[in-house]
């Protein structure tokens, strides 16, 4: 025990000595060091891509912020009741639609919701319940009204979308 306790001390006074420095001012050299080469190889990488690139490159690789748009609104349709074809089981559907649209485009949504309605019509009357089965059956609906409705409200010139996504707030077939 005694031999033990004299290698402890003996440690211990190397530790307080000059060898305690060592011991901190090491590591910290080595992390040091460590974090100048890593700068210095990301101010290297910066000023090739900013040479090869041109003096905008920096622009494009950081841009500057920009004005958040702001989020898509959501346009109600009336309920509607329709019937549907004459071979299935289910008679009528009915249906309410929520149409999401940009802000700048929601004027022109709702000025052209009674053509919007009457495709709807037009369109639902000719399902069947088979149609409507299913995740499938609902994704395609979703997609085919989606469709049908920026066919009618986008401009000639420009196929842009409108109406971004249609929400089914109620589906009832008897």
């Amino acid at each position: 025990m005694a031999g033990t306790a004299a290698v402890r001390d003996e440690v211990l006074n190397r530790l307080r000595g000059s060898g305690r420095i060592l011991v901190i001012a090491l590591p910290l050299a080595r992390l040091a060091a460590g974090l100048m080469a890593v700068g210095a190889v990301l101010a290297a990488g910066i000023a090739g891509y900013w040479m090869a690139a041109g003096p905008q490159a920096l622009d494009r690789l950081w841009p500057a912020a920009t004005e958040a748009l702001p989020a898509d609104g959501v346009v109600d349709m009336p309920e509607l009741v329709v019937n549907l074809r004459r071979d299935t089981p289910s008679r009528f559907l009915k249906i309410g639609l929520s149409l999401t649209a940009a802000h700048r485009d929601r004027e022109r949504l709702e000025r052209a919701m009674p053509q919007l309605t009457d495709s709807l019509q037009e369109f639902l009357r000719n399902l069947d319940q088979d149609d409507l089965e299913g995740s499938a059956g609902l994704h395609r609906l979703r997609s085919e009204i989606k469709r049908r409705f920026n066919l009618i409200l986008s401009d000639p010139a420009g196929r842009q979308e409108v109406v971004t996504d249609v929400l089914l707030r109620s589906l009832l077939t008897q």
